[in-house]
């Protein structure tokens, strides 16, 4: 009798639990799905993305393996934000061969301010474009977000930079237009972003170089007020530094020891 009892109030504690954690299962087996066809290096975009921007593609293998890393290091969704890294630069579709990473051979330098606005115009939409292009491909809307808000409302400063040496200009004017991050994904994707162009453009790199470029990219994205409206505290900062910084520096070991030897 008591076996009996003891096995009704087993089946009865187990249908509960299905119950209430079967559309919890469900959605979670979805979002798998879902993100298992974009992390497919055959889906279109990405073929398109690998064939008319390669440097651009690259570049976003290396961001999504920073973010991975940095998002585990802090709690955060980890699959999204490398799924979303690989998708961050669609909008270099748009006239991929003005993005530094996209060009095979060295670029004269700006001639004037009218070719800098131009370039400026284009390179400061094409977060908002990536995010088009996500949405009409039907990306999940978190994806999408990210895309749309991984550049903030930063300045593009190497052009507003080189357009202050023909005139005095409206900073506006080389501003991305946002939104700002609204996640911890999104932050994630958008330090990753930086620190990985940043490196990779060194001349010299060293892990005390590697070093100075993630401190300087957190601090300048804080100063810009990129994160004010997000509770992220000093210690969840510091883990993804130091993160950023131990996953460089194994990228880069090889030409870190190569550089070291030119020095001797």
């Amino acid at each position: 009798m008591l076996l009996s009892l003891a096995s009704i109030a087993s089946a009865l504690t187990i249908a509960v639990i299905v119950t209430y954690l079967s559309p919890t299962v469900n959605e979670g087996m979805t979002l798998l799905r879902r993100y298992g066809r974009l992390e497919n290096f055959n889906h279109p975009l990405l073929l398109r993305l690998s064939t008319e921007a390669p440097g651009s593609f690259h570049h976003s293998i290396n961001v999504a393996i920073l973010a991975q890393k940095a998002a585990k290091n802090i709690g955060a969704d980890s699959n999204l934000v490398r799924i979303a890294s690989y998708y961050h630069d669609l909008g270099k579709l748009v006239h991929p061969e003005i993005y530094i990473e996209n060009q095979h051979q060295y670029k004269e330098e700006f001639k004037n301010l009218v070719q800098i606005k131009k370039i400026a115009k284009i390179i400061t939409k094409h977060a908002k474009t990536g995010a088009k292009i996500a949405s009409d491909y039907h990306l999940p809307d978190e994806i999408v977000d990210i895309i749309a808000e991984h550049h903030g409302s930063t300045v593009a400063k190497f052009l507003y930079d080189s357009a202050i040496n023909f005139a005095n200009v409206d900073k506006n004017d080389f501003k991305y237009p946002g939104p700002k991050p609204q996640t911890a994904e999104s932050v994630i994707v958008m330090l990753a972003d930086c620190v990985e162009a940043a490196t990779k453009g060194s001349r010299e790199l060293d892990n005390k170089k590697i070093t100075e470029i993630v401190d300087k990219t957190i601090e300048d994205k804080i100063k810009e007020k990129q994160f004010y409206n997000l509770r992220l505290t000093a210690q969840v900062f510091q883990k993804i530094r130091n993160s950023f910084i131990d996953t460089l520096s194994s990228m880069y070991h090889q030409r870190i020891y190569i550089d070291d030897n030119n020095e001797n």
